[in-house]
């Protein structure tokens, strides 16, 4: 995992391309009074549909595409529990855009005191309703790098 960690920071030099925050609901939490593991693959969904809505893009159009992007690969790196009521800022990095998938990494930190909690990230590959791998579609990749110069001016 640390050379793909290390093949991600080369492709995302410019920074988060969007970031969101949410806030800890008691039934995230277990037991053992944190945000249960299995949560945070949810904020990062969760996120993720905050980025398609912030890049103009409404989950219709990926049925208008015949194209969906589904998770190929999930990764998840506990640094710092998360509390209930914790407000928690998700920053969200575009590792890598390719022909028929992207790569977006995650940075969650806990907003009171900007210590991070979480990173990861997520694969996904564009499939057809057949489940076929098919191109990303232009008008994703067009939206994507818009937002991404919008955010980030070199």
């Amino acid at each position: 995992r640390e050379t793909e960690k290390a093949a991600m920071s080369d492709a995302n030099a410019s920074g988060p391309i969007y970031t969101t925050r949410m806030i800890v609901r008691t039934y995230e939490v277990d037991g053992f009074l944190h945000v249960n593991n299995a949560i945070f693959a949810q904020y990062f969904e969760a996120a993720r549909g905050d980025l398609i809505r912030a890049l103009g893009l409404g989950y219709a159009k990926f049925h208008d595409w015949s194209a969906a992007p589904v998770v190929t690969h999930l990764v998840i790196d506990y640094v710092a529990a998360a509390r209930a009521d914790d407000e928690l800022v998700i920053a969200l990095t575009l590792a890598e855009l390719k022909r028929t998938l992207f790569t977006i990494e995650y940075d969650v930190r806990r907003a009171s005191d900007d210590s991070p909690i979480v990173t990861g990230l997520t694969r996904h590959a564009f499939t057809d309703p057949e489940g076929r791998v098919v191109r990303v579609p232009n008008e994703f990749r067009v939206a994507v790098e818009r937002l991404q110069k919008a955010r980030n001016p070199q």
